[in-house]
């Protein structure tokens, strides 16, 4: 937060309330109309009131509790305007667990869906989620994020039982199983020369499976 030290500004009351709310890779969980609400929830009315009456900590606070807010900033200015800037929580993944679906950032930290809004992103299926698949997981979306051709080919991501690893692609009607999440780089770069100088001769759909578990192999299962 922060705080303009004019002299007298904890009496001055605040006539207006502006928000603004980051758009950032065209996330619209929140809407300045929301938050705005969601403040005066909080508070019975923050026009008239002085900034001495206003508890900005606490409101700062308020907001970043909401699941779908990742930063909230409030700052005051000498003419009372109550600035409020708002970030949003970017999704990463969505993940489905059995019966429940949430999101997981960047971090690797849950949160849950919205009902305002279904953010695009790469989907993982588990049974339910550990210490150890939220690394996994982690390691992968690296090496994705990192490939262009990557991100926009594949778009779900499933762990087995085991924590064995199978991908779904964009193009092409097939699994990709990478196994265990050991040599990854490799196993990716095998993908893209087999997919340059194998399915584009062959054609997208003639394999129902391709297999990258084993060494310096490419082991392909015809429909």
């Amino acid at each position: 937060m922060s705080w303009t030290s004019w002299e007298g500004v904890d009496d001055i009351a605040c006539q207006n309330i502006e928000v603004t709310v980051v758009k950032d890779q065209d996330l619209f969980f929140v809407n300045a109309e929301m938050v705005e609400e969601m403040l005066l929830e909080k508070e019975d009315s923050l026009l008239g009131k002085s900034y001495r009456d206003m508890n900005i900590y606490l409101l700062e606070e308020f907001l970043d509790a909401h699941p779908n807010i990742g930063k909230a900033e409030l700052h005051l200015t000498i003419d009372g305007v109550l600035c409020v800037d708002v970030s949003q929580r970017k999704p990463l993944v969505r993940v489905f667990e059995q019966e429940d679906s949430y999101y997981l950032d960047e971090e690797m930290m849950q949160f849950p869906l919205s009902e305002k809004y279904s953010a695009r992103v790469l989907q993982v299926y588990w049974s339910e989620i550990t210490d150890e698949r939220r690394d996994l997981l982690a390691s992968v979306m690296e090496l994705v994020d990192q490939d262009e051709f990557l991100k926009a080919q594949i778009t779900a991501i499933e762990f087995d039982t085991l924590n064995e690893i199978i991908v779904y692609p964009r193009v092409g009607d097939h699994k990709i199983i990478l196994g265990e999440a050991r040599d990854l780089t490799s196993k990716f770069e095998k993908l893209k020369i087999f997919y340059r100088e194998g399915l584009e001769k062959t054609g997208w759909n003639r394999y129902s499976h391709i297999n990258l578990k084993f060494k310096d192999q490419v082991v392909c299962t015809k429909r």
